[in-house]
């Protein structure tokens, strides 16, 4: 992996910047909700979009945004020089591989926007909480974590992402930090179908107890329907959302990983979903591991269950991509519930920065 320091300080220019002083047109790729949030950005800052273009296997003849969706070959006849604007999110291999050879080719950028939320990175935003970004970088266990966290900055402030063709982790060094052979009882913030369940029984962990939360009824079902093949495991399924108070609020029902409160994601059908602390649900039990991964309530989440880490000193996995703040926020909260814990940073390759995650392992007490 390429060694990665923070960006200067001050930052002086960022992506936006680049894309104001273009001359080429500048055409979106990807649609849906990716598409109309870059869209929606352009405009703000003035920017208008030429063209629309889509992957050929996804090119139909229809429009979006009023203009018909072009293929590459299309885009390349019509423009001659452009610039790309990759809108949607991929992790998967072979979209990865074909993104990286169109990056080798043509000028593709990712201007970073949150999943989560409008607050958007930009120099001003990096200037502002410099301090903070620092003190993160400078809090991180080992290289590799502040290699990858470094990295995510010099790409949210240029939108290049061939710096994330490098900047990734194994999921291996992941379940290695959090030494899973140890996990004998683990807490599951969004357990979507039981993935994550099934992950760790896959790799030896020794789990008696898991207590897995959905607020998606249709993912529920599905991790219930898992959960009763498991003969070793006592797992309770239960139907909410983490939060820093009980309660209750309108969901975004999706039945895919996109579950979330209204307003925290993408909007679907909404319902009525129970707020739930995490204290409440882990009385009574002292899990060795916590897994906080809810789209975007990951601070409410962490506040809502300080007393059992606090009592049970477990490993911790916490997302730090679904918001922009994300990034300082949720690490500064962390080290204060629990200054006793050694910080890593690990990242699965993908673009945009997602997936990426704070491992927080306590430090052995002196004897």
């Amino acid at each position: 992996m390429k060694k990665y320091t923070l960006p200067p300080y001050p930052a002086t220019e960022d992506v936006w910047d680049r894309l104001k002083r273009e001359t080429r047109p500048l055409v979106v790729y990807g649609m849906g909700n990716g598409g109309d949030k870059m869209t929606l950005q352009l405009q703000r800052r003035g920017l208008s979009v030429a063209d629309y273009m889509a992957s050929d296997g996804f090119v139909r003849g229809h429009s979006f945004h009023g203009k018909r969706v072009l293929s590459l070959a299309e885009v390349t006849e019509k423009y001659g020089e452009f610039v790309l604007l990759l809108s949607f999110a991929s992790s998967r291999p072979e979209v990865l591989a074909m993104l990286w050879e169109i990056a080798d080719k043509y000028p593709l950028l990712m201007p970073d926007l949150p999943a989560v939320g409008d607050l958007c990175f930009d120099k001003e935003y990096y200037n502002e909480h410099y301090a903070e970004f620092a003190g993160v970088y400078g809090s991180l266990a080992d290289d590799t974590s502040r290699n990858l966290y470094a990295a995510t900055l010099h790409y949210k402030l240029t939108g290049d992402i061939r710096i994330l063709r490098d900047a990734a982790t194994d999921r291996e060094e992941e379940l290695s930090l959090l030494s899973v052979g140890e996990i004998r009882s683990y807490v599951d913030g969004g357990a979507y179908r039981g993935d994550t369940l099934a992950e760790l029984l896959s790799h030896g962990a020794p789990l008696k107890e898991a207590v897995c939360v959905e607020p998606d009824r249709k993912n529920l079902e599905k991790l219930k329907n898992y959960g009763s093949t498991l003969t070793n495991v006592n797992v309770r399924c239960i139907w909410g959302a983490l939060w820093d108070t009980a309660g209750e609020a309108c969901f975004s029902a999706s039945g895919n990983r996109n579950a979330s409160l209204v307003g925290a994601s993408y909007e679907h059908r909404a319902q009525t979903t129970p707020l739930l602390r995490l204290d409440d649900l882990c009385e009574g039990l002292s899990p060795d591991y916590i897994k906080y991964d809810v789209e975007g309530a990951e601070r409410q989440a962490l506040l809502g269950s300080a007393l059992t880490v606090s009592r049970a000193r477990p490993r911790l996995l916490v997302s730090l991509y679904h918001r922009t703040e994300d990034l300082w926020v949720l690490p500064c909260l962390v080290e204060k519930m629990c200054p006793a814990y050694d910080f890593y940073v690990r990242r699965v390759a993908g673009v945009p920065a997602w997936d990426l995650n704070l491992i927080c392992i306590p430090r052995k007490e002196s004897p």
